[in-house]
């Protein structure tokens, strides 16, 4: 009698994420992502309530999460399968998921930096 396990079944499960897909799609995201970005941008340089600078800087940054979010959802749609109301589910979970979590993080970063700001201001004087 054998101690080794007997294999019992030649199934092979292949993952359906294609790497080249999630890819183009997270460049898609990024492309779409900072270009609405920077079209809300244009009307707040134009009433100088900001510099184009940080119009430029704001699109990009927020471009990059939204290309983050769509690469990440893609991935997990093609990673789980299923019908395509199931789909829609994970992707629109994800993407807000990931959403969130890249937002919470930056706002954490402001204001942290904030935080770090004044301290410097307040020792200077």
């Amino acid at each position: 009698m054998s101690t080794h396990p007997q294999k019992t079944s030649n199934t092979v499960i292949k993952s359906t994420m294609v790497p080249s897909v999630v890819l183009n799609t997270g460049i898609f995201g990024t492309v779409v992502g900072a270009a609405t970005t920077f079209g809300t941008n244009i009307p707040k340089v134009q009433r100088e309530e900001i510099e184009m600078k940080a119009a430029i800087s704001d699109s990009l940054i927020k471009g990059a999460s939204v290309g983050i979010a769509t690469a990440t959802a893609v991935a997990t749609v093609q990673t789980i399968g299923g019908s395509r109301l199931t789909n829609w589910v994970v992707l629109a979970a994800t993407a807000t998921g990931v959403g969130f979590a890249i937002n919470a993080m930056g706002k954490k970063a402001e204001a942290e930096a904030e935080t770090k700001t004044k301290t410097t201001n307040k020792t200077k004087k």
